[in-house]
């Protein structure tokens, strides 16, 4: 009998630490998916939502799949070469909310 009590308040007690570890995980907003849409190509910004402010470069990161990039062409007649090219207006783009919300990953196009 006493065994059975210490069992169901030991899983009580793990129910409730379970409890409080998700609650401040949901606080801390490790990373969340966000997209946008790109409002302006230099100085970069972000528009989430209608209802938010744009984000600014500051907070952005990009990623390689999003920053431009042109090689030069070897032989030939040479001259260079578009690999990526990089965020344009109206681009939509997937990101991660990182850092408390605070920053964000631009990970690709969409």
């Amino acid at each position: 009998m006493i065994i059975w009590e210490v069992t169901y308040r030991l899983s009580d007690l793990i129910d409730v630490i379970h409890s409080i570890t998700q609650d401040s995980v949901k606080g801390q907003k490790p990373a969340d998916v966000a997209y946008g849409t790109v409002i302006s190509a230099s100085p970069l910004s972000v528009q989430l939502q209608t209802t938010m402010q744009p984000i600014p470069a500051a907070a952005l990161i990009l990623t390689a799949g999003v920053i431009a990039k042109t090689a030069q062409v070897q032989g030939g007649q040479g001259g260079t070469v578009t690999i990526n090219e990089g965020l344009a207006v109206g681009d939509k783009v997937l990101m991660l909310r990182v850092s408390k919300g605070q920053r964000f990953i631009v990970l690709s196009k969409v």
